[in-house]
């Protein structure tokens, strides 16, 4: 009777902390997520209101994606702050760090890596008849504005880099790291990258398009993980993203303006 009341209370126990990793595993995703769409309307908030302060009358396109993109950074940057002061963190939970030979090489490596990825992912949903979508930015540019492009190369390095992968790598993906495994985090939170960016491409494109493009923001956001993970530094996802959106712009301008 002693052995098998053991064996009984044995697997409860298992049971209840086999549950409760799994309710932890959820509410961090909930947690991940709400932390991600928090960062979107923190960041239409800033919009809104430097369009304000500035006049928006008075502002051309470009003086407008400068300040939208100022708007990202302070919105990616609030969220992060208030996540962190919510936790008793303090700066020295920021992982930008200057970076060494090491770290300068897995930044090599991921720029590579991110358009060679981008091309491989490409071509196989256009093999399944899978288009992607336009960003709005994209779309506006294409329709005689090219020039705003130009205000977005630098911000990429200074502000669109930095302020995502601030959220989304230093504070959500690092904060998986305790229900998921290291690899999980990675994945997870590349999953909420992608679902990001979703207002940025739905307007105007197919559901299925919108589809492919979150895709391929996935596995892209995938080596981002992967490069803050490996190193413990968000300056090497920073330098990577913002050098892979930086490329992008420049090489959507040169088509356009041409």
């Amino acid at each position: 009777m002693a052995d098998g009341t053991a064996g009984v209370g044995d697997e409860s126990s298992t049971g209840g902390s086999f549950g409760q990793m799994l309710l932890a595993m959820l509410l961090a995703v909930i947690r991940s997520a709400v932390l991600g769409f928090s960062g979107l309307f923190a960041i239409s908030l800033w919009a809104s209101a430097l369009l304000v302060v500035f006049g928006r009358e008075s502002l051309g396109p470009m003086q407008k994606l400068a300040l939208s993109a100022l708007a990202l950074g302070l919105g990616t940057g609030t969220v992060a702050l208030i996540f962190m002061a919510g936790r008793g963190y303090g700066l020295s939970y920021l992982d930008f760090d200057l970076p060494n030979k090491r770290d300068l090489g897995y930044t090599s490596i991921g720029i590579i890596a991110l358009f060679a990825l981008q091309i491989a992912v490409v071509v196989v949903l256009t093999q399944v008849g899978v288009g992607t979508a336009d960003h709005n930015i994209e779309q506006t540019a294409s329709q005689g504005n090219p020039q705003i492009l130009l205000v977005l190369i630098p911000a990429s390095w200074l502000i669109i880099g930095p302020g995502e992968e601030l959220l989304y790598r230093n504070i959500i993906q690092k904060s998986l790291y305790g229900p998921f495994s290291e690899y999980g985090a990675v994945v997870v939170a590349s999953v909420v990258f992608a679902l990001a960016h979703i207002p940025a491409y739905a307007a105007g494109s197919t559901l299925v398009a919108t589809a492919g493009t979150l895709v391929v923001i996935f596995f892209l956001s995938l080596v981002l993980g992967y490069l803050y993970l490996a190193t413990g530094n968000v300056t090497v996802s920073a330098l990577v993203h913002g050098t892979f959106d930086a490329i992008l712009f420049a090489l959507m301008y040169l088509q356009f303006a041409g």
